[in-house]
């Protein structure tokens, strides 16, 4: 090689590794770069701490920082941040429903799980179809999957809630000894007005658990914005059409038989899924003989038909919103009472909506809901079977239609729940009397064509305040006014109340605020307050001369009555391990202007073998208290065990015992599943009730113990 050919070769070998120098350290700061990128990015995933299951709609943001969401889930409640130049941040994840939590988060390191924890809600709630979700989530939600159990059946296997009977059908819940007066109950949100002066058609004989997804059961006015006139409610929430990703059609159909009474329950589901649209209808058919008691004696006048036919339909508008419609008809017939004087010929019910909601992304408002609906109530009463002297015919009709708002909205820490609402509901009932030897029948109006306007706003707070404790405010309200529009009735109330101009105006509300704190690990304690005042009902306005079998007197109404101010406690500790929950409740209610029926024995009674004429009029006060306790038990995933015992003790400010107050009583059911087959035992108990007040009708009451033996088959599933 020639010197000059060595001179010339060299700087080009040193330009080469040059270049390969350089390339090297690029690709080392590249890779730095990375692991020191990778080193400040968190990722996570946000999971249900009952279920499992991956949340969406999280909203992820830096401890102190409320107000700027930095990620929001997606549906598999996965999530990633960059830290910058912080190897750590302590991240707070909030959700509506959810109780907020804190995690100091390592970028880096791997997958962040996160776990949130449902709210322990001031309501309870049934579960009534679909499967359990998770053992640790059966607190007051024993799921029931015989196709035998009716509403009221489900209703009374809850703590807190006691069924007065008149019959096989359409029995009348108690909560905590408050009656149907003092009770909101809804479907699916809607507000529906019973057409019976008797009580005979409870709003939830109108429903199938078929068509349910589940009962919330309020048991105070802190626990539902549905009951803001009220002390408590209940709100059945209807089975929605579902959409998916491809199209499918499936169906079922189950049967069963009463033994008892020799009934027959039938049962047909059909369901559509596709990518938008969605639609769900069920039809059941039910029919019940005179059933028999204990000792095998016949109890005439209690068998009933009815058949109750529903479909939901759905229609996804966008990725976050989709408007739904809901349409009921229910009709029943030849319906015995054998705890009253008369039986109910017909019974109908059309009931509907349409529904609109969506949800928001990182947005002051979170969620919308709105909703229209309209229902109209048919009862006719009669008792053409009985063997009574006087023949009476006793028709109702209601109808209510009603529209809301409801939005979810998110302040810093704190979930605001906003809602307005607006009712107009008619109730008309009449009487008609047929004596023997007079020419002509009696003709009275009971229900004097009340038209009812309600106006509610309600605004409620939950913000979590450190790890583990929670804090909820919530202030309700609005104007109820009330005419009458039937020139008879008017003319019948001003026969005891001369200056009466036939309309009123009220207002009904309250405030309420509540804390609750996850004290270890598997405890939570919460406490309760709430101050409301209640509307009135129909009756205890404007009844005329309406038979109350419970006491046997006629009662009339009063529109001077002061409304009922109810100031209510409640103390409840939850202890949930494993596959066991415990969930312990204390109360105390006290009633300012407690309404009630006051004898007038200046007057004769109309109805025949009536014991006299009650008016409805306020007294001082009322005070009720009591515990109720509710354990469930999952021994595996076939086999279910639930318990509940409770007892509730009322009186008056003069010391006299508050009608219908249940005694200690409980019930302990199991169940086992296999299959297409579920099998369940249960006892249901009561102890003796001696403290009874013989004003109202009641008499001591023994003991009593009742045992359950029940099987179900779902056929022909996935047809």
């Amino acid at each position: 090689m020639h010197p000059w050919q060595y001179a010339r070769g060299r700087p080009a070998i040193m330009n080469m590794n040059r270049k390969i120098l350089l390339a090297a350290i690029l690709l080392l700061l590249s890779a730095s770069f990375a692991e020191v990128s990778g080193q400040n990015k968190i990722e996570g995933i946000v999971l249900s701490k009952q279920t499992g299951e991956p949340l969406e709609m999280v909203n992820v943001f830096e401890d102190g920082k409320e107000g700027r969401t930095l990620y929001v889930t997606s549906e598999d409640g996965k999530f990633h941040i960059e830290s910058g130049k912080k190897n750590s941040l302590r991240l707070g994840f909030r959700r509506i429903g959810y109780i907020n939590n804190y995690e100091e988060c390592k970028a880096g390191a791997t997958l962040v799980i996160v776990r949130l924890s449902e709210e322990l809600n001031t309501s309870e709630e049934i579960i009534v179809t679909g499967e359990s979700r998770a053992h640790t989530d059966l607190l007051n939600t024993f799921h029931i999957t015989s196709g035998l159990n009716s509403v009221d059946e489900l209703i009374s296997r809850a703590s807190g809630v006691a069924l007065m009977r008149r019959g096989n059908f359409g029995s009348e819940p108690v909560i905590r000894g408050l009656n149907s007066d003092r009770m909101s109950v809804r479907l699916d949100g809607m507000k529906i007005q019973p057409a019976c002066t008797d009580k005979m058609d409870p709003v939830t004989s109108y429903a199938e658990t078929g068509n349910l997804e589940s009962i919330s059961l309020s048991k105070g006015a802190f626990g539902d914005e549905g009951c803001f006139s009220s002390c408590s409610g209940i709100d059945m929430k209807l089975k929605d059409a579902r959409t998916a990703d491809r199209f499918s059609a499936t169906g079922s159909i189950n049967g069963g038989f009463l033994s008892v009474s020799k009934g027959i329950r039938l049962e047909g589901k059909a369901e559509l899924k596709s990518e938008r649209f969605g639609n769900f209808t069920n039809v059941t058919y039910r029919s019940n003989q005179d059933y028999k008691d204990g000792r095998g004696d016949e109890i005439f006048y209690s068998g009933f038909n009815k058949i109750n036919i529903s479909n939901s339909s759905t229609y996804k508008t966008g990725v976050s919103s989709s408007l739904k419609a809901d349409i009921m008809y229910d009709y029943a017939w030849d319906i015995g009472y054998p705890a009253l004087t008369m039986d109910v010929k017909d019974a109908e019910a059309i009931i509907a909506g349409v529904q609109y909601n969506t949800r928001f992304r990182n947005s002051f408002a979170k969620e919308l809901e709105s909703k229209i609906y309209y229902n109209k109530i048919t009862h006719i009463m009669d008792d053409s079977q009985r063997d009574n002297r006087i023949k009476m015919d006793m028709p109702g009709w209601t109808n209510t239609s009603g529209a809301y708002v409801r939005s979810a909205l998110q302040l810093g820490r704190a979930d605001i729940d906003a809602k307005a609402e607006g009712i107009v509901s008619n109730a008309n009932a009449e009487m008609t009397m047929y004596i023997p030897g007079q020419g002509f029948p009696m003709y009275m109006i009971t229900w004097p064509d009340v038209r009812k306007n309600e106006l509610s706003l309600s605004l409620s707070a939950k913000q979590s305040i450190g790890s583990g404790l929670m804090a909820s405010v919530r202030a309700w309200g609005g104007p109820v006014n009330s005419d009458v529009r039937s020139e008879i009735g008017l003319s019948e109330l001003r026969i005891f109340y001369p200056g009466f101009g036939g309309t009123d105006s009220r207002f009904a509300g309250g405030i309420y605020a509540g804390a609750e704190a996850e004290n270890a690990k598997n405890i939570i304690t919460s406490l309760n307050i709430s101050n409301s005042v209640r509307d009135f009902t129909v009756s205890e306005q404007y009844a005329f001369y309406i038979y109350n079998r419970f006491d046997s007197y006629d009662y009339v109404g009063n529109p001077y009555l002061d409304p009922e101010r109810s100031a209510q406690l409640e103390l409840g500790v939850t202890l949930s391990t494993g596959n066991v929950a415990v969930k312990t409740s204390f109360f105390g209610y006290y009633i300012e202007d407690y309404i009630v029926g006051v004898v007038d024995s200046s007057l004769s009674p109309m109805t025949e073998n009536s014991n006299g004429v009650k008016f409805y009029e306020n007294i001082t006060g009322a005070r009720i208290l009591g515990f109720e306790q509710t354990a469930d038990l999952v021994v595996s995933d076939k086999i279910q065990i639930a318990n509940t015992i409770q007892y509730t003790y009322g009186t008056d400010d003069s010391g006299g015992f508050l009608p219908q107050m249940p005694p200690l009583m409980g019930m302990l059911s199991a169940r086992y599943k296999t299959g297409i087959f579920t099998f369940q035992g249960e006892g249901v108990w009561a102890a003796a009730q001696s403290n009874v007040n013989a004003d109202y009708g009641e008499t001591r009451t023994p003991s009593y113990a009742v045992f359950n033996l029940r099987a179900s088959a779902d056929m022909l599933t996935g047809l």
